[in-house]
């Protein structure tokens, strides 16, 4: 059976309340973070996430990353602490996917959706 909105939005807003901090990898960061980008003054950029509609929330806002022109921009991470921390997962990033001349990479669009599944 599914679940209402407002389960949805605890379980989302739950979730992004761990999810604090933002890193690109150049390649599949696999369960570890693996692969983040280091050198051209890169650091991990913290989200602020907006609270949950329907199951699913939205970062407020654009993270800008500065890094090494040219470096590859292939997957987003999110994780606990803007250094070390705990690994939270990954998703792969579409369009762009490289620092521009002046070092700079963009992520204009970031989301967290819960899943309403049903069994039967």
């Amino acid at each position: 059976m599914p679940v209402t909105d407002a389960v949805l939005d605890a379980a989302v807003d739950g979730a992004t309340a761990v999810l604090v901090y933002a890193s690109i990898h150049t390649d599949d960061p696999s369960t570890t973070g693996a692969n983040e980008v280091t050198g051209g003054g890169y650091a991990r950029q913290e989200v602020t996430w907006n609270p949950s509609t329907g199951g699913i929330a939205t970062a407020d806002g654009t993270l800008s990353f500065s890094g090494p022109p040219g470096e590859d921009a292939k997957y987003l991470g999110l994780w606990s602490a803007q250094s070390n921390g705990t690994f939270r997962g990954a998703a792969e990033l579409s369009g762009d996917q490289t620092f521009n001349a002046s070092g700079e990479y963009q992520v204009t669009t970031l989301t967290v959706t819960a899943i309403n599944s049903q069994s039967g």
